[in-house]
């Protein structure tokens, strides 16, 4: 698949950018969907050379039918060309859902008809609506005026639209006529990014959005949102059959997040990233069934009532703080959430989780009232050296009884960052440390396999681990990833095997597995597109998203 990203990180938006809006933005694109098509298509090109010399048009005399699919399947640009091989295919390019990838219409000096100009166009028997077309395709105009002429000259619907090249601030007249077109043409799927030079460029994305009632997946990035008490939206207003949400780097408040999902009668995926405005998300639904906040501070999120939500999962969300990003807090609330089987990642020096009406304190009993019984996936994210952050652990794990897969993402006690201040290491995190901690039903019952990523060899990871061995009766792996620049065979890999031959394993058939980080860096890593993706059992596992190019990071 082609790196479309690439494209317009090479073109002359993205090389206007400051170095924040640079971050930023490389950050919105790791987030939205692919490109349904590409102009990389090596298989096609390899039929092409082996076809037949007789000269016999023999894909023209196909079906229509397939002659759509064939359409369907083919960038905009070159979908548009079709209509130059015979009259049949004009009719053919007009009848089929358009598929538009703006990266697609840059500039390309190679394209059919260089340097011919119209002589070419009449040579083909294009009549001059078609030839202004081929102009404008062959990169004649501008990137927004390429996109204006294909957006008007097709008669729809779109199954699919990918705006990611230009900065709309110097586009205000397009901006709402894009839209109002969207909207006349029943554009399915839809992925509009503002590429702003500057982060105080906070662009309105026009009420029209809304008018795009055919949505089924909709991702927008780096816009303000619409003001709904002021816009003079209509009461009516609503995406009815929209499914999938990404809402990146957006400046959006709380009142019109709430106005948005209470407008998605079936919203299913909803994905919150590098928010500019502070949220506080209350899920209050029948439908959502997978839900992504990362990137983002998160003074609070509210389970109210869910009753097929399945996936809560917080990647880099943290809550407010000090400037020096320390004494961070954010409240993670569980309510009425009987199908929630995916949770992470939970930060017991920063969230003040609370289960119910309960606060979970480090005192805290496990109870019908304080435990999630159908979460079988849980992630966390933990200083294991750190007597706060340690202490509040296992009062975590009593909430969720019946996790098989764990995984703990264990942070450098040396850095001082969303704990409290005074948080320290005062009292030794050792194995009696854990022993003293009482029973944890997940671990002696239940859980099968434990994944601790970013090891580094501290006595409080291996303790950790010690205490995991003697005690989890049906574990069956271990796995533990090194911390980036390590791997399993030096050292700090020799020393984990050593200390871990010593434990009086509960289960004497489980595995024990080391590796290395796949990773180039320190960090959470996490996967958008796992995160969405039901059909995988396991999104929290990012191993092979580097091999498989995904969107991972």
């Amino acid at each position: 698949m082609e790196d479309v990203a690439g494209m317009i990180f090479s073109g002359p938006e993205f090389k206007k950018m400051d170095e924040n809006m640079r971050m930023l933005t490389v950050d919105v694109f790791k987030a939205i969907p692919r490109p349904t098509v590409s102009t990389a298509a090596p298989l096609a090109s390899a039929a092409a050379a082996a076809a037949a010399r007789d000269g016999v048009d023999r894909i023209s005399r196909l079906p229509v039918g397939i002659l759509r699919n064939i359409v369907s399947r083919l960038p905009a640009k070159d979908a548009a060309r079709t209509t130059a091989l015979a009259k049949r295919w004009r009719r053919v390019w007009h009848s089929v859902p358009l598929v538009l990838v703006d990266a697609h219409l840059l500039s390309d000096r190679s394209v059919v008809g260089r340097g011919r100009g119209s002589t070419q166009f009449r040579e083909m028997g294009l009549d001059s609506w078609y030839a202004g077309l081929f102009r404008i395709l062959d990169a004649m105009g501008t990137l927004a005026d390429n996109v204006s002429h294909v957006l008007a000259a097709h008669p729809g619907p779109f199954a699919f639209v990918y705006l990611a090249g230009n900065n709309m601030l110097y586009h205000p007249d397009k901006l709402e006529l894009w839209l109002k077109l969207l909207a006349a043409k029943g554009v399915k799927e839809l992925v509009f990014v503002n590429l702003a030079s500057k982060f105080d460029d906070q662009l309105p994305i026009p009420a029209e959005l809304f008018k795009c009632t055919a949505l089924t997946k909709l991702y927008v990035g780096t816009w303000c949102f619409p003001d709904t008490s002021t816009s003079r939206l209509p009461p009516t207003a609503a995406f009815p059959y929209l499914r999938e949400l990404g809402l990146c780097n957006l400046l959006i408040k709380d009142e019109d997040l709430a106005f948005v999902l209470d407008r998605c009668p079936v919203l299913e995926k909803l994905l919150i990233a590098r928010a500019r405005w502070p949220v506080c998300l209350r899920i209050h639904s029948r439908s959502l069934r997978s839900v992504q906040v990362c990137m983002a501070i998160v003074p609070e999120i509210n389970v109210v009532r869910a009753t097929r939500l399945e996936r809560l999962f917080l990647w880099e969300a943290w809550g407010w703080g000090d400037r020096d990003l320390t004494n961070m807090s954010s409240k993670v609330k569980i309510g009425h959430a009987p199908k929630l089987r995916f949770l992470g990642f939970l930060v017991p020096g920063m969230h003040q989780l609370e289960i119910g009406n309960t606060a979970i304190m480090a005192t805290t009993k496990a109870s019908p009232n304080t435990t999630v019984p159908s979460v079988q996936m849980l992630g966390v994210q933990v200083k294991l050296g750190t007597h706060f952050e340690a202490r509040m652990l296992p009062s975590f794990l009593r909430c969720f009884p019946n996790i098989k897969t764990l995984y703990v993402q264990s942070e450098n006690d040396d850095f001082k960052f969303w704990g409290p201040k005074t948080g320290g290491t005062s009292k030794a995190i050792n194995l009696k440390f854990w022993k003293d901690a009482g029973p944890i039903e997940c671990i002696q019952r239940h859980i099968k396999k434990l994944v601790l990523r970013e090891f580094r060899g501290r006595k409080s990871e291996l303790d950790f681990l010690k205490y995991i061995a003697e005690h989890a009766q049906v574990l069956e792996e271990m796995v533990i990833v090194m911390t980036h620049g390590h791997l399993p065979s030096d050292n700090l890999g020799a020393k984990l095997r050593i200390f871990m031959a010593s434990a009086k394993w509960a289960n004497g058939c489980c595995k024990m597995m080391v590796f290395k980080s796949p990773f180039e860096q320190e960090g959470t890593a996490w996967c958008y597109l796992r995160g969405f993706d039901f059909s995988i059992e396991d999104p929290f596992d990012v191993s092979k998203c580097r091999e498989d190019k995904c969107a991972a990071h």
